[in-house]
């Protein structure tokens, strides 16, 4: 039996296993357990009133195989009962039950309810500060995680001002990787926002933050300089020059090659726009081609958008090979739930991602890394707008990601593995 790492903290992270890919989703393993029997596991410990911590380890593999299975609303109910019975043990089971709520935000994301997901993030910072004390590390890095949702929810300013008090608080204690992890979350958000606005000013502020991480690293903080390195070298690559990334492939390949994937550079998943997603059930991702242009649909034809959001709700797995050069190979999709229309721009953005050159092993082959993504469709519940305080989704849909790579993705992947 695999052991599970569903949404890891990422404290945890932070303070142990430090990370150096380009996005922030924690690893999620694909557990070899079959469903009815985690099912089984949990009932087990419920019928025998088992302790806090059992009954939320029960669930949290559960719920992952729930997710990974597609099940997403069994998911989110067996999340949200474990997390009524076991609410009230915060204090006595702080990380656990702070777990609780970040797997139920991860899987609110990907069903479109904002409102959970953010008041999860907030439950599970809340949960670590009352049982841990506001000053603990795991703490500091869960606030990293409040910033985190806030500017994925739109609110770019405060997230800045969240990271800001991290850095601060994290270097009065001496706390060298959140201190920069925060200090990085600032310069990649001022990253974003020259992005968006291509504003010269911002552009400059930018690439003065992150270049001053990259000059100036905190003791201990190297994989968090090289992610420094991989956003200026986007910044670069954007401006039309690709000299800095050819070189950062360079120095790794100068250096033996890194022993697992390292994303250098990926283009954004370009949206889905509304006719795709309202034809994605009936066609093959062979099809799709079809809809690359994504039909604009007049700004008044509601009841055209809300035909196409009632077709949300889709998922797929993508998997593909990451080869010893760097490249990505054998782009195919799994297994999937309501068509794949919709994943068109998925696969033209895994194929365009550019990983650092992978280290030979001792016999000097490296068959190279098998990596599984999920993909889900979705689009954000609102009430605003509608005078009527009923609920409805948003009219532009979004594409979720989550890293589901088997824990023996470095090894070939073979029938019946």
């Amino acid at each position: 039996m695999r052991r599970l790492v569903f949404l890891a903290p990422l404290a945890a992270t932070l303070c142990v296993a430090p990370a150096i890919a380009a996005d922030s989703d924690g690893p999620i393993i694909v557990t070899a357990q079959p469903l009815a029997e985690t099912a089984a596991a949990l009932a087990a410990c419920l019928a025998r009133s088992c302790p806090p911590d059992q009954d939320i380890a029960a669930t949290l593999a559960h719920a992952e195989n729930q997710f990974v299975a597609g099940s997403y609303k069994a998911a989110r109910t067996t999340l949200l009962k474990s997390i009524d019975r076991n609410a009230a043990h915060g204090r006595a089971f702080p990380v656990a039950v702070s777990d609780l709520y970040r797997a139920n935000g991860r899987v609110a994301e990907h069903v479109g309810e904002a409102r959970s997901f953010q008041s999860s993030v907030l439950d599970m910072r809340d949960t670590l500060r009352e049982g841990l004390g506001r000053e603990d590390p795991r703490v500091l890095g869960a606030q990293i995680e409040v910033g985190d949702s806030r500017a994925k929810l739109g609110f770019p300013d405060e997230a800045a001002r969240i990271y800001a008090d991290v850095e601060k608080e994290a270097l009065s204690q001496g706390l060298n990787r959140i201190a920069m992890f925060a200090r990085l979350r600032q310069a990649v958000l001022a990253q974003v926002a020259a992005e968006d606005n291509n504003l010269p000013s911002d552009r400059k502020r930018a690439r003065a933050m992150l270049e001053a991480i990259v000059a100036d690293p905190l003791p201990g903080t190297d994989d968090l300089r090289l992610v420094a390195q991989v956003s200026l070298t986007r910044m670069d690559r954007k401006a039309g020059r690709e000299e800095s990334t050819a070189a950062l492939m360079r120095q790794f390949a100068e250096q033996g090659g890194a022993t697992k994937p390292i994303l250098i550079a990926a283009s954004p998943i370009k949206s889905p726009g509304i006719d795709t997603v309202r034809n994605a059930g009936n066609q093959s991702l062979a099809d799709s081609s079809t809809n690359a242009a994504f039909l604009t649909i007049a700004a008044g034809d509601t009841s055209r958008r809300l035909v196409a959001l009632n077709s949300i709700g889709k998922w797929a797995d993508l998997g593909f090979w990451v080869t010893p050069s760097g490249k990505v190979s054998e782009v195919e999709v799994l297994r999937s739930s309501g068509g794949t229309g919709w994943l068109a721009p998925v696969v033209t953005h895994l194929e365009g991602r550019v990983y650092a050159p992978l280290k030979a092993s001792a016999d000097g082959v490296n068959p190279g890394f098998y990596m599984v993504e999920r993909y889900s469709l979705t689009a954000r519940w609102t009430e605003d707008a509608t005078g009527t305080n009923m609920r409805r989704r948003e009219f532009a849909p979004r594409i979720e990601r989550l890293d589901i790579t088997p824990e023996n993705y470095g090894r070939p992947v073979t029938d019946g593995a």
